[in-house]
This record gives C-alpha cells, sequence and structure tokens, in this order.
C-alpha cells in the first residue's frame, strides 16, 4: 500500500523509526488508503507515460497533470482536490515539499473552474442546505405502514440532522451509543472520520422538550426506534441503522436522503442540489434560523471556529420554520416566537 511504502522513509531505520513508520501508517483508514492509492497509481501512471518524475515531483509536472484533468473535462473542479491530495501526501510521508504549494497552483484552479464554467455555460451549481421540513416530512413517512427500510432509513436521517450529521454521526451509531433520559437523548460518537472506534469520543446531550418526550417527535421516534430495534433481537454494539447483512459506510447518509426524496417525491429548487453535506448545512441552517448562538452551531458541529460555521454551512437567508423548531428550538432558551405554547424558560 502507499502508505506503507512512503511513510517516514527519511526518519531513519531505528527502532524508533520504524514506529514512527507504522505510526503514520496507521493515521490512515483502510478507506482513506484506498482512494489515496488510486489517485497516486493515477498520477504515476500520467508521469511514466510522459517520462515524467512521480516522486519528488517538480510543481511544472503537477501543473501539467491539472492541465490534463482539465482536458478529460470528467473532473469537476470541486472534486480536483481529491486528486491531488493524495499526490501531497506521499511527497509529505516521503519527506519532500509539496508540489502544489507553488503559488501557480491558486491561479490554476481558479482557471481551471472558469473554463470548466463556461463550458458548462455558468457557473457550477452550489449544494444547497437541506430544509428541515424535509427531514420533518420523513418522519412522518415512517410512521404507520412505513416498510421496515423506511423506519430504518429514516431514523437514521433524524439522528443525523439533529446530530449536524457529524462525519459518521449515523452510520456509526450503536444502540448503546444512545441513552434516552429524563433530560434527554445522551449520545456519543468518535469525533474523527474513521470508520474505526477509537477512545476519543465526542459526548452531549440532545435536550428533550420542556414539556417531555410526548411534545418531541424527533425524540419519541428515535426512542421507539431504538427500543423496537432490540426488542427485534439487535445487540447493543450492533449498527444501529445497518441494513441486515451490510454495515454502513462514512456517506450512507447520501444515500439515505436520496432514497427518502424519492419517497417523498421532493425535488430541489432551480440550481441548487442537495447532498449528503446538505443535511449537515440544513441543521446549522435551520438552528440559525431559529435562534440559537453562532458558537452553539459550531461547537455541535465540532468547529473551532464560528467563522467556519457561518461562511461553508449557514444560510442566513432562511427564514425560521415549524419543523426548524421541532429540531432545534429545544437549544433555545425562551422559545418566544415558536409556532407552538411552551412554558417559560424553555431549554436548558
Amino acid at each position: 500500500m502507499m502508505i506503507a511504502q512512503y511513510a517516514g522513509r527519511h526518519l531513519g531505520w531505528t527502532d524508533g523509526a520504524q514506529r514512527a513508520r507504522a505510526l503514520l501508517g496507521a493515521a490512515y483508514t483502510t478507506n482513506t488508503k484506498r482512494v489515496y492509492m488510486a489517485a497516486w497509481e493515477r498520477f504515476r501512471f500520467f508521469c511514466s507515460e510522459r517520462h515524467l518524475r512521480a516522486l519528488p515531483a517538480h510543481y511544472t509536472t503537477l501543473a501539467a497533470y491539472v492541465g490534463w484533468l482539465h482536458l478529460r473535462g470528467t473532473v469537476a473542479h470541486a472534486s480536483l482536490g481529491t486528486y491531488l491530495a493524495p499526490i501531497d501526501t506521499v511527497h509529505e510521508l516521503a519527506g519532500f515539499a509539496l508540489p502544489s504549494a507553488h503559488p501557480v497552483f491558486s491561479r490554476l484552479r481558479k482557471g481551471y473552474l472558469r473554463l470548466r464554467a463556461a463550458a458548462a455555460g455558468g457557473m457550477q451549481r452550489a449544494v444547497g442546505a437541506l430544509p428541515a421540513e424535509i427531514i420533518f416530512r420523513g418522519l412522518r413517512l415512517a410512521g404507520a405502514g412505513a416498510t421496515p427500510e423506511q423506519r430504518r432509513v429514516c431514523a437514521g436521517l433524524v439522528l443525523a440532522f439533529l446530530m449536524f450529521n457529524r462525519p459518521g454521526a449515523a452510520s456509526t451509531m450503536r444502540a448503546a451509543d444512545l441513552h434516552f433520559t429524563s433530560a434527554g437523548l445522551r449520545v456519543q460518537q468518535a469525533f474523527h472520520k474513521s470508520e474505526a472506534r477509537t477512545r476519543a469520543r465526542s459526548a452531549f446531550l440532545v435536550p428533550v422538550h420542556p414539556l417531555g418526550y410526548s411534545h418531541d417527535t424527533p425524540l419519541t421516534f428515535l426512542r421507539a426506534y431504538r427500543r423496537a430495534f432490540l426488542a427485534a433481537g439487535g445487540q447493543p454494539f450492533d449498527p444501529l441503522f445497518a441494513a441486515p447483512g451490510l454495515t454502513p459506510g462514512p456517506r450512507v447518509t447520501s444515500a439515505w436522503l436520496h432514497a427518502l426524496l424519492s419517497w417523498l417525491r421532493a425535488t430541489p429548487p432551480l440550481g441548487v442540489p442537495w447532498t449528503g453535506k446538505s443535511i449537515r448545512s440544513g441543521a446549522a441552517t435551520a438552528a440559525n434560523a431559529v435562534g440559537v448562538p453562532l458558537p452553539v452551531v459550531a461547537a455541535y458541529m465540532e468547529h473551532s471556529e464560528s467563522a467556519v460555521t457561518a461562511r461553508h454551512y449557514i444560510d442566513a437567508r432562511s427564514l425560521p420554520t415549524s419543523a426548524a423548531w421541532e429540531f432545534f428550538g429545544r437549544y433555545i432558551s425562551d422559545w418566544s416566537g415558536s409556532p407552538r405554547p411552551v412554558r417559560r424558560g424553555g431549554y436548558a
């Protein structure tokens, strides 16, 4: 594998250096290694056909590779990073300077975007925030008469939305990771993008409606789903939202969303596609719309800077809706303006 082959050659060959190389290799998940290896082999093949050196690569070689990708016309600007990042990673692991660090690449990327947009007749479509109403309609769909698949998919999406769809928020969840209390749902999950479980956990509370579960449709649904899962023979450490015989992948929420939109016959507005990222962006947007403080939203999204949350995930033009209140009004201490009456004091 690429990681084992190139990791830390420059570190030497003492016993500590060998262990350091092992640590570098362990820093990447199996899926990341597979994706990076495919991207690196693609670049290496490009270089070998043209008698260019792949490692270390001169910045002009990588610039030519970017031009070749553009000529092929099959790589979108938004996907360009997935082709270039593995090349930088190999150089970094092998102790060489990053070829993409040259200032010319910021201009290459800008030109790549402009010419691709011109060829398509306009700028690329920006991924839109998923309205909370779509997830709430999924809740209604998962009621009486729903198939087991519909209940599983909708439950996974509801939890992902409540957790701001952190990486692996729903796909890695087990029954043991959810604990319903009188205060709400206590949940724990690995906080990084990895299919491997570690001791590094993010544990927090999703508070229940101040009048209890009878007034909290999302948490009531998830509690009932977990009970049914265990009653049907599911074990506490089994994946909670896995299809029979399968283990959910890190991007399973995208597939869930596609299925839900098909069941609901829902389509995004003109020029705004909905993807897996739309779930995360939609949750942040809905929370912001009902008045959840930006630092709170950023904290739940595991962002160290609120500016990142505001710039990349929140559509500030969105207005508060009843569905947004259903999911994120729970974080507001005063529910004045809520579409339904609640006691003074709201959520703590």
